[in-house]
């Protein structure tokens, strides 16, 4: 079986002339949270449609959980829960009723609700109307109901779309939880940068369809750029020595700018500057968003 919960190949949808989504080839790990980061109208609603079967690829296949998805349609989405474009609920009724509904109509034990509520901190409000909450409790509330299948599997659509800092700190902590304690594969599509950054092991990004970048948030930040500031009491014979050992470094101001690498890390630049006494070192880690921003160029900032 494949290590990948998800994994489509060329998978195309256009509208019309518009290519909405280009030839994507997701590979999203089991029991791991991954970011879908792009900016708004770069095809991740579209892609996240087509995953849940909402609507058709013009090309391309989609396996999810080791089968495809055009052949075993009910059998893989049985398992999977997902909150598309915020939740869906009955306002003049009571959390509990909401998801009392689901559980006929998907003939699931009325116990499913208890546990769900528990999971996404809900009990105390059970039988609240929905239509008093706040926005990030409707959103758990939407949480809820995806997860009233037991499913291996949650795709969540900007689910902090609109909440305020309280309402983002609680999503956060939910998904973590469902995903560590659970042992829930979590799909997260998101515009907003530091939110992936502060809770995914893998990342995707999307620009105008194409998915143009895909690793975990490591290997992101390892060919991000990071540089290394130096000072030295001889600075320009230090500058020869890393030149000469292969580094990419360039000397400004009296200070030496080296790009860090895989071959040329810290501990190596340590080493060659050692007969060199250093006097003053610093480094620059980019930001996601500055990694995003030289990925994808002025036409990709969010």
């Amino acid at each position: 079986m494949s290590e990948y919960i998800i994994e489509t190949n060329g998978l195309t949808r256009c509208f019309g002339r518009h290519v909405s989504v280009d030839h994507m080839d997701l590979r999203v790990p089991e029991g791991k949270i991954y970011g879908f980061l792009g900016a708004n109208g770069a095809g991740k609603t579209t892609t996240i449609r087509m995953l849940l079967s909402l609507i058709r690829a013009d090309e391309g296949a989609i396996q999810i959980m080791g089968r495809s998805l055009q052949r075993d349609r009910e059998g893989i989405l049985r398992n999977v829960g997902s909150l598309v474009e915020g939740p869906s609920y009955y306002g003049h009724l009571s959390a509990y009723k909401n998801l009392n509904i689901i559980c006929k109509l998907m003939d699931l034990p009325e116990r499913s609700i208890h546990d769900v509520l528990d999971i996404v901190r809900l009990t105390p409000y059970a039988k609240q109307t929905v239509k008093g909450y706040s926005l990030g409790m409707k959103q758990r509330l939407g949480i809820a109901q995806a997860l009233i299948r037991k499913p291996k599997l949650l795709i969540l659509d900007e689910p902090i779309n609109g909440l305020d800092p309280a309402g983002i700190q609680e999503i956060r902590s939910l998904m973590l939880s469902l995903c560590h304690e659970q042992g829930i594969t979590i799909f997260l599509s998101s515009h907003i940068l530091s939110e992936i950054q502060s809770i995914s092991d893998e990342i995707g990004i999307v620009q105008k369809g194409r998915l143009i970048f895909q690793d975990s948030i490591r290997e992101l930040e390892k060919k991000s750029g990071a540089k290394l500031y130096v000072r030295t009491e001889d600075t320009q014979e230090a500058c020869r020595a890393l030149a000469s050992a292969g580094a990419d470094v360039v000397l400004q101001e009296n200070e030496l700018r080296i790009s860090l690498t895989e071959q040329m890390d810290q501990a190596k630049v340590f080493h060659i500057l050692q007969p060199f006494s250093i006097k003053k070192m610093r480094e620059s880690v980019p930001s996601l968003e500055d990694i995003f921003l030289s990925l994808t160029g002025k036409d990709g900032s969010l």
